[in-house]
């Protein structure tokens, strides 16, 4: 493999994976706004309360053994020694398949007093009891798309996310349907099941991908130099202490989650609102202003995946150079995507919750978690970065000093009148923030990675303010222009139009300003390389 094809496979893997999750978030949004259509901001508060359990839990269950696995067998594969790198794997799936067990269990056996320890609604409890078995799953998953991933193989996790998420909506929406006239508890349980039949459809994908390649599998892993044979014990301790630090700092998120499921409801309260106010206005956030919000980072989440194995790669070969080739890139996309995605967010809070949720009233806490999307996608793209050179407690570390910044924010300024759900927003905001910029301090410390402020300061923030400036006056004039004529859903029209404009705008603005790259966009699948080689006779690419 060339250098240049060694450079551009992670951006490769990671395209793949965006394109999965892109259709993976698209259909989780579709059944998120009927959802929210057939049950309200109130059933939906129900759903949100049984995922910050299920999240902390499942984390605790698997969270650390698919980025262990991809780094590990990455590692392995760079030297050669393939065999170990299989064994690796059968140790870690059988380790995913006892705690995977062991949690589920724990989990449905403890859902009424968690929900009081909690106090959380009551009606909840059927919603939590509903989604423990897919703990198990999603366990047994997880070390299968690790195997993968080490093998910077993105296909099949990539697979296994469309058909999961496809199972997983039919079966929520069928459910609710179903169970909605016996109340909102029992439609909220139906929802929350569709996250074990899901998990379920993605993990027969798995086994069957690599049952049909086990034959290539095991030749290219017999293909290997192995200078010892690795026992049980030291692959355990190796994925335990990799895999440790990796699942305290994925359990800060849910865990972030879970401080706001205590806190936002009860100091709502604390404000003045009643207990249905206080948990439609949780609604609002978790499962209307937090998913759109979510939704642009998929591609940082892909970027991330796809970076702790091609790090570990360069840093097992000791090629620096193509470390710092691969952190620029990787953060370089990350502002280049994630920035416009808050400012879209920000200016035009109220139409996407209204159009999309029919939740307008969620506009107010999406305008001060937009700009969270700027910061959950560094944090993200640097975690990965930092895991692949086998730093893995630092983006932990980092993580939880920002979530006790949230905390203390979101208890404090929710209670206030002045601020209610705005507080817990805010509180998620900078809790991203400093967790990222953190990130970054150790990013340039542990591999030498300057920033150039040209390119990923200058020129991105340029841009955003001209798009911004461009939707404000497209907006308004196009509603207007739309309203005079008398065009039924004018104020639908305009919101698509002017976010597909506002797109095309920044792209523009981006290729004059020399900022997109051959790479960047011959990745893209179908239609990348002709529009790449198009772009490049015009001028407008450079390699």
């Amino acid at each position: 493999m060339s250098e240049n094809t060694k450079k551009g496979s992670f951006i490769k893997g990671a395209a793949i994976l965006t394109a999965a999750g892109l259709t993976a978030r698209v259909m989780g949004f579709g059944y998120r706004v009927i959802l929210t259509r057939i049950i309200g901001a109130e059933g939906m508060g129900l759903y949100q309360m049984a995922y910050p359990i299920y999240t902390v839990l499942l984390v605790v269950s698997r969270s650390g053994i698919p980025v262990a696995l991809a780094k590990l067998i990455a590692d392995k594969i760079a030297a050669d020694k393939k065999k170990e790198a299989y064994k690796i794997f059968k140790v870690a799936r059988k380790m995913s398949f006892i705690v995977g067990l062991i949690i589920s269990i724990i989990m449905a056996l403890s859902a009424k007093p968690l929900i009081s320890l909690l106090s959380l609604d009551p009606r909840s409890y059927y919603a939590v009891l509903a989604i423990s078995p897919a703990i198990f799953v999603v366990s047994i998953m997880a070390s299968y798309r690790g195997f993968f991933q080490g093998l910077q193989d993105m296909v099949p996790t990539a697979k296994s996310q469309i058909f999961e998420q496809f199972i997983r909506m039919f079966t929520m929406v069928g459910l609710v349907i179903v169970l909605v006239p016996y109340g909102l508890e029992y439609a909220a349980a139906g929802a929350s099941f569709g996250a074990v039949s899901g998990a379920f459809g993605g993990l027969l994908i798995l086994l069957y991908i690599y049952a049909k390649r086990k034959e290539q599998i095991f030749s290219f892993l017999e293909s290997g130099y192995d200078s010892i044979e690795l026992s049980t014990e030291s692959v355990v301790k190796r994925i335990i202490s990799l895999g440790v630090p990796i699942t305290l700092g994925a359990l800060v998120m849910p865990l972030m989650s879970l401080v706001d499921l205590v806190f936002v409801p009860n100091r709502l309260q604390t404000a003045g609102y009643m207990v249905r106010e206080a948990t439609a206005l949780y609604g609002m956030f978790a499962a209307v202003a937090m998913p759109l919000v979510n939704f642009p980072t998929i591609i940082t989440v892909s970027l991330s995946a796809s970076l702790v194995p091609a790090i570990a790669e360069a840093f097992t070969l000791g090629k620096e150079k193509l470390i710092n080739y691969r952190t620029q890139t990787a953060l370089r996309l990350t502002v280049l995507i994630s920035l416009p995605a808050a400012a879209g967010l920000f200016l035009l809070a109220e139409p996407l919750t209204d159009i999309i949720f029919a939740e307008p009233g969620a506009a107010v806490p999406l305008r001060f978690v937009a700009w969270g999307v700027f910061f959950i996608a560094l944090q993200q793209t640097s975690t990965g970065i930092l895991n692949g050179i086998g730093k893995t407690s630092i983006p932990a570390r980092n993580l939880m000093i920002g979530a006790v910044f949230n905390g203390f924010i979101n208890y404090t300024l929710t209670a206030l009148p002045a601020f209610g759900i705005r507080g817990a927003a805010l509180g998620t905001t900078i809790g991203f923030a400093i967790a990222a910029f953190l990130n970054l301090y150790y990013v340039k410390k542990e591999t030498g990675f300057i920033i150039n402020i040209k390119t990923m300061i200058l020129k991105p923030f340029f841009s955003v303010i001209s798009m911004m400036v461009f939707v404000n006056l497209f907006y308004d004039f196009l509603f207007n222009f739309l309203k005079n004529m008398k065009i039924i859903y004018s104020y639908q029209i305009t919101t698509f139009v002017t976010v597909t404009a506002a797109a095309f705008f920044y792209f523009i603005v981006l290729l004059l300003l020399q900022e997109i790259k051959y790479n960047d966009l011959s990745v893209i699948p179908v239609f990348g390389v002709r529009l790449a080689d198009l772009l490049k006779k015009m001028g407008f690419l450079n390699d």
